[in-house]
């Protein structure tokens, strides 16, 4: 544990005011809830909002919710994906189906996913991943004539745009996170959206089962927030980084996970939440360009995965081969640079869900898996932070570089040891 500069990589924020203000709803009510309904239905422009405990619970509820009322047991996500979405799908007691993805886009390898549509398919994920939006409209445009629902995993997307339309409004429902490392976050906390009658009432009827928080989960929630929006900041982030017990970073499958309605804490944290998210939002895409601008990609062999309407979460991108991706992620850590291996492995390789998902390969997802960094995008970023991630990407030129430390330099230096 070396005190450093540390980038987290990524950051949500979370001012202080709405942190102290919130104090007040621990002892309940309902106000901050009934009033974020509100504003979700009227921006976005839906039929029905649900707030529940996190994402996953989010797109449990939706799953549970579209199997109540259909025969049909499968549901197709990304072979790259958040764990979470496989266990979402396991949870709800469905049957995960795979489909490749174009390495170049993160989105679905459409030739595939075509043959993969039949009458047994309830619902296809589709996924912004990184807040890159995906072709939802091509994906209901196949979908349609077979009868299969849309749902849009916009958990990585929030404020972001397709077009004219609002990501997380395009499927026939969709849902946000509000966890800690997303474009807004109360701690952990989900959004389900749609505009669909009989999705709606079917989902009112399954968040009619839900529970409400328990306190001592409210307070909890509230404490480890304020934890982090003390050490989220790099001047200080070294600390909890370096305290293994605590896991950041690590992307597991469990689906022992705990589902609640959303409590008044975590609404009343989201105080603000338009102007906020839109603010983060536009730093955020405004942060990605300048490292585009400012890095040679094309030069250190690294190809970021771009889109139309991006918000970059995170900015994606591809390192030369699966050795060039081990010196980059290690080096990062070394010097604190904020940059994410992200997922570890295609969802068929999930040891939880082996021989479940035997007999095919995903070449897509699998280099994905051994190339793609993301790097920072938020606002803790700084010039400074610039110009040791160019210097951490060049490193992947020469394989063999050996652990130590990064030293500054001009632009086109590579890394020392």
């Amino acid at each position: 544990m070396t005190p450093q500069r540390t980038i987290p990589p990524t950051a949500a924020p979370l001012p202080f005011g709405n942190l102290l203000c919130s104090v007040g709803s621990l002892w309940g009510g309902k106000k901050y809830r009934a009033r974020l309904v509100s504003e979700l239905k009227a921006h976005y422009a839906v039929r029905a909002a649900f707030l529940v405990s996190s994402g996953k619970a989010a797109l449990t509820v939706i799953l549970k919710s579209l199997a109540g009322v259909s025969e049909r047991r499968q549901v197709i996500i990304p072979a790259y994906t958040c764990f979470s979405v496989p266990s979402a799908v396991v949870k709800a007691e469905l049957e995960v189906v795979l489909c490749d993805v174009d390495p170049n886009t993160l989105d679905f390898n459409f030739t595939e996913l075509e043959g993969l549509l039949n009458a047994n398919v309830l619902c296809v994920v589709s996924t912004h991943l990184f807040g890159r939006p995906a072709d939802t409209e091509r994906v209901k445009q196949l979908c349609g004539e077979k009868g299969i629902l849309v749902v849009e995993d916009a958990a990585q997307a929030m404020g972001g745009q397709a077009g004219d339309r609002l990501l997380g409004t395009i499927g026939d429902v969709g849902f946000y996170s509000l966890g800690r490392g997303k474009n807004m976050t109360c701690g952990t906390g989900g959004i389900i959206l749609t505009s669909s009658a009989p999705i709606a009432e079917a989902i009112e009827a399954e968040y009619a089962n839900l529970p409400e928080t328990p306190w001592f989960d409210v307070f909890r929630n509230w404490l480890e927030l304020l934890v982090m929006r003390i050490f989220i900041h790099p001047v200080l982030y070294w600390f909890p980084v370096g305290l293994p017990f605590l896991g950041l970073g690590e992307t597991k499958f469990y689906t022992d996970f705990q589902m609640f309605r959303m409590d008044d804490v975590r609404a009343h944290l989201l105080d603000g939440w338009q102007r906020r998210l839109g603010q983060a939002n536009q730093d955020r895409s405004s942060r990605a360009r300048w490292l585009v601008e400012g890095l040679d990609f094309v030069r250190k062999g690294v190809q970021p995965i771009m889109g139309k309407g991006s918000l970059y979460l995170r900015l994606p991108v591809l390192v030369r081969d699966r050795k060039a991706k081990e010196v980059v992620c290690r080096l990062s850590r070394e010097q604190g640079a904020g940059l994410s291996p992200n997922y570890p492995a295609t969802v068929q390789d999930i040891l939880e869900l082996a021989g479940q998902l035997a007999g095919r390969r995903y070449p897509g997802a699998q280099e994905v898996v051994d190339r793609l960094v993301t790097l920072p995008t938020h606002q803790f970023v700084s010039a400074q932070d610039r110009l040791k991630i160019e210097q951490v990407l060049a490193a992947q030129v020469e394989p063999s570089v050996s652990s130590g430390t990064v030293k500054a330099g001009p632009p086109h230096a590579q890394a020392k040891h």
